[in-house]
């Protein structure tokens, strides 16, 4: 299955947030699904990081790569 997922939920797996069910956790992490981030999602959260509302615990380049080699 191909998952597209939205900024929120991106966001929220890589801080591991209790926002999120389990069976969406499972279908991020199984390698049976290909998971795709849209780049206005980046843009978006780059918008966010320099408005000061947004915190990332790494640059959001780390964080995609580090996301798509997990993978």
């Amino acid at each position: 299955m191909k998952l597209l997922i939205d900024t929120h939920v991106f966001i929220w797996l890589n801080e591991e947030s209790t926002q999120l069910s389990n069976k969406v956790k499972d279908l991020y992490r199984s390698r049976e699904h290909e998971v795709y981030l849209s780049i206005a999602s980046a843009w978006e959260m780059q918008i966010k990081v320099q408005l000061g509302k947004l915190d990332l615990a790494m640059p959001i380049e780390t964080l995609v790569s580090k996301n798509i080699q997990e993978k």
